[in-house]
């Protein structure tokens, strides 16, 4: 009877889209694992070291590696993407970054991986991805805003990370990158609509970059529907059963009226929501959309003396960035601060509030950036 019933019930809506967030926002690092050991802690454990920022300001996911010994970790600072762009993440069954389908491209994967690269060039960025030989996750990873005048540029930036062989393979594909769901759940990376290998599940949960407790009560909600659907099918067999009693129509009756006055109690409150998160939306993207803290970093941190170490960063304006830090060394205060006054990409570096105390200098480092060196989006 269930059968016969479902021609006539509403088509299921399509499934949840798979998405993914540009690529050149955010930072890649390939972190070694201690094997036996959860992956997890250890993965949130090593975006913590490598981000100034908490993981509650960052979007942040990892792809561990079959064995557990590595994982390639990404994070990027939520205010880098505007509204527009996460417009469609709340109803994404998955949301990962734009070179994650690329992993399954490998030149020569298989048992005897060699040294290679992937080289994918787009309508507005360009991604290479580098491995060596023996290891299964790329030792790393660029991303460039650009087309295919900087696509060599790319290949040599990636060449000299990766410190690859002028010998090593090199895989060039075109198209958009994408992902493909079966109607079983599995899911397949895709470039232009090709097929470039399978998609393992474990890596859908911990590749998807939104909020982890967003995606446990996501996780939550499938299962609830699912059970939903299961029991309205049995609720329409019995009201049908009911029909032939003349009781059918009063029920549904009265399960409409119920409904459509849930909703419209509830339409004042969900028009006002709606009003206040798209304002604040657009107040964040107006002030902060511009922000580079992680460029900012990049350009200050190798000229940093062992002994300092950043305790916090915080940006003052879009060309500014004030960082507290301790030095057991006193003089690395001023060695560093000078140091900074010669990089090409600093304008002003000053260290003042300077306080020592039980063999620990406090101080706070103050660094003005040129404009130039901030804006074809700094090396991540």
């Amino acid at each position: 009877m269930l059968s016969a019933l479902s021609r006539h019930l509403p088509a299921l809506p399509p499934p949840p889209p798979l998405l993914l967030a540009r690529g050149d926002a955010f930072f890649v690092r390939r972190v070694p694992l201690a094997a036996g050991e959860p992956i997890e802690p250890q993965a949130r454990l090593a975006i913590e070291g490598l981000a100034p920022f908490p993981p509650e300001q960052l979007y942040f996911g990892h792809l561990a590696s079959a064995d557990g010994t590595a994982a390639l970790v990404f994070a990027a600072f939520r205010r880098r993407f505007s509204a527009e762009e996460t417009e469609g993440w709340d109803g994404a069954a998955l949301v990962a970054p734009e070179f994650a389908p690329l992993l399954a491209a490998r030149p020569g994967a298989g048992g005897h991986a060699e040294d290679g690269a992937v080289l994918h060039v787009g309508d507005s960025r360009v991604t290479a991805l580098a491995w060596r030989a023996g290891l299964e996750m790329p030792v790393a990873v660029v991303v460039r805003a650009g087309g295919a005048e900087i696509a060599q540029s790319v290949l040599n930036e990636l060449w000299e990370r990766a410190e690859l062989p002028a010998g090593a393979q090199l895989r060039r594909l075109e198209g958009a990158p994408g992902f493909a769901a079966a109607h079983d759940g599995a899911i397949t990376a895709t470039v232009g609509g090709e097929a470039l290998g399978p998609w393992p599940d474990e890596w859908v949960r911990t590749g998807d970059v939104r909020d982890p407790d967003f995606l446990a009560e996501r996780r939550r909600a499938d299962v609830r529907d699912r059970w939903l659907w299961r029991g309205l099918l049995g609720a329409v067999a019995v009201l049908v059963l009911a029909a032939t009693l003349d009781l059918g129509a009063g029920v549904l009756g009265a399960l409409t009226r119920g409904r459509e006055a849930r909703i419209a109690a509830q339409a004042p409150t969900v028009r006002q929501t709606e009003t206040a998160q798209a304002l604040a939306n657009r107040i964040a993207e107006l002030s902060e959309k511009r922000l580079m803290p992680f460029e900012m970093m990049s350009i200050i941190n190798p000229a940093r003396p062992d002994s300092v170490v950043f305790q916090r960063a915080i940006t003052r304006g879009l060309l500014r960035l004030e960082v507290e830090a301790q030095a057991q060394n006193a003089e690395d205060v001023g060695r560093y601060a000078n140091a900074l006054r010669a990089q090409p990409g600093v304008a002003a570096a000053a260290a003042r509030d300077v306080r020592a105390r039980e063999g620990v200098t406090s101080f706070v480092l103050d660094v003005e950036f040129k404009p130039e060196a901030l804006r074809n989006g700094g090396a991540l």
